[in-house]
């Protein structure tokens, strides 16, 4: 969504904020031709940018590489679970976990993420729906005393094709809480929710079974922190994939330019060719290929000479230049160099190829803030649908368990951790509980390793009294 300068916040913080975010965003969904454009102008002369930024070269996108091999935390669904034995699907609904892939994604990339929770009443739901709202189109205070929870959105959404609006939500005053949705008119920011949500006017739509508002938005961040916003972290990934894209252009143009000797001469004229304005300037140009014959005209009493310089550019050694530069850049990732299994394969092509152990290691910093994101959302989702639906669903965050999956080992992996548990347990210098941990690093406490074992065992136990009671029936 493009919006225009005169509709965009006023507040220095909140601009600078929305043109990283919103180029973090285009980097993601592959919408950068025009920031590649822009880089090449800033980067080179304007009489060799007007000729690259024509094509701009976007293959190479070590910000989505980078980001989209970190996101792994919702490939698995996670397990959620309350202390008494409630049916969850009006909360955990068969979308959710699906949308929440896009959710971590764009949190990990552009440092938050908001998503939206609606129960449609109007349309007899009977569950609650979910949104993801990425953070370059909202503006959201903090509630008094709280620096890091959201007291007051304000989402810029187009309606009816092409109007600008933007909803406002405040529950800061419990007392009085706010929503009104607004469009631009001559004198600025208006009134608009008579016309796009009439039957909303003067009426707070979301409320608790105990009266008090619901503000339908929940920021995710990619580190637990104490403000609302951190998106300066990671902005030398964005600046340096658009300086690759730009560069991967300049190398394009080179190996088909300047992978070859250049040729020159000295006195000589060739009477055929034309002349072309690039850049402002006339240049002459000659077309030639394997079939044409040149024909040269002395100019001077000494007759004329033929020569040529090498060539200005090593193709092979510019890309792996390149691709030198790329690694880099996962360093502002929170990457280590032994996170990376870097190839040097021509079959690979990428520059960073994130270990599976790199991946993990990630998951689980990350963890953390999505866990206090997922609480958050199902206790708000618990609260509408105890509104809408009449359900007793627990309405605090604290009493949602949610257990991440880790990231599946290889079958090398696994083969490998297999024989160092066996050795281990063989010498005894770790229990059945050490090795269920670590053969499943999902598990987070001793409690929840304690119950699968016991799980395994009570299975056992009936699966050898079904064999015995088979064995009796066929004697």
């Amino acid at each position: 969504m493009k919006i225009p300068s005169a509709a965009q916040p006023k507040n220095d913080q909140d601009k600078a904020r929305w043109k990283e975010q919103g180029l973090r965003r285009r980097l993601l969904t592959g919408a950068h031709i025009e920031d590649v454009r822009q880089e090449i102008e800033s980067m080179f002369s304007k009489e060799i940018a007007v000729d690259l930024e024509i094509n701009p070269d976007l293959s190479r996108n070590p910000f989505l590489l980078i980001w989209q091999q970190l996101n792994v935390a919702y490939i698995e669904p996670p397990e959620v679970s309350v202390e008494e034995d409630i049916d969850l699907e009006s909360i955990v609904t068969p979308k959710l976990w699906a949308q929440m892939q896009q959710t971590s994604l764009y949190a990990l990339a552009m440092g938050e993420c908001l998503v939206r929770l609606d129960f449609r009443h109007w349309l007899a739901d009977t569950e609650v729906s979910y949104r993801v709202v990425t953070p370059d189109v909202v503006l959201v205070e903090a509630m008094k005393g709280q620096p890091d929870k959201a007291g007051k959105v304000t989402e810029y959404r187009t309606r009816n094709g092409d109007t600008i609006t933007r909803e406002v939500w405040d529950v800061r005053d419990a007392n009085e809480p706010i929503f009104r949705i607004e469009k631009q008119g001559k004198g600025g920011w208006m009134d608009a929710t008579a016309e796009f949500a009439p039957e909303l006017v003067d009426e707070y739509p979301y409320r608790d079974t105990s009266g008090a508002p619901i503000l339908p938005y929940i920021l995710y961040h990619n580190r637990v922190g104490s403000k609302l916003f951190n998106w300066t972290q990671g902005s030398e990934i964005s600046a340096g994939a658009l300086r690759l894209a730009a560069l991967f252009t300049h190398w394009g143009d080179g190996f088909t330019n300047a992978a070859y000797p250049q040729r020159y001469i000295v006195d000589l004229e060739s009477p055929s060719g034309r002349t072309e304005t690039l850049g402002g300037q006339a240049v002459d140009v000659v077309t030639v290929d394997r079939k044409s014959i040149l024909k040269f005209k002395s100019q001077g009493p000494s007759g004329g000479s033929l020569g040529q310089f090498s060539a200005s550019m090593d193709p092979l050694a510019s890309i792996e230049a390149l691709k030198v530069y790329e690694q880099g850049l996962a360093v502002y990732a929170g990457l280590n160099p032994s996170d990376l299994a870097v190839t040097q394969s021509a079959q690979s092509g990428y520059a960073i190829v994130v270990s599976r152990e790199g991946q993990r290691r990630a998951q689980k910093l990350i963890e953390p803030s999505l866990r206090i994101g997922d609480q958050e959302l199902l206790a708000t989702a618990a609260r509408l649908s105890n509104f809408y639906l009449g359900d007793n669903l627990p309405e605090s965050p604290r009493d949602y368990s949610i257990m991440y999956r880790a990231l599946m080992p290889t079958p090398t992996e696994l083969d490998s951790l297999a024989k160092s548990l066996e050795s281990r347990l063989n010498l005894g210098v770790i229990s059945q509980l050490d090795a269920m941990r670590e053969l499943y690093p999902e598990i987070e406490s001793d409690e929840q390793a304690i119950t699968r074992l016991l799980r395994i065992k009570e299975l056992e136990a009936m699966l050898a009294s079904t064999n015995d009671d088979t064995q009796n029936t066929e004697l």
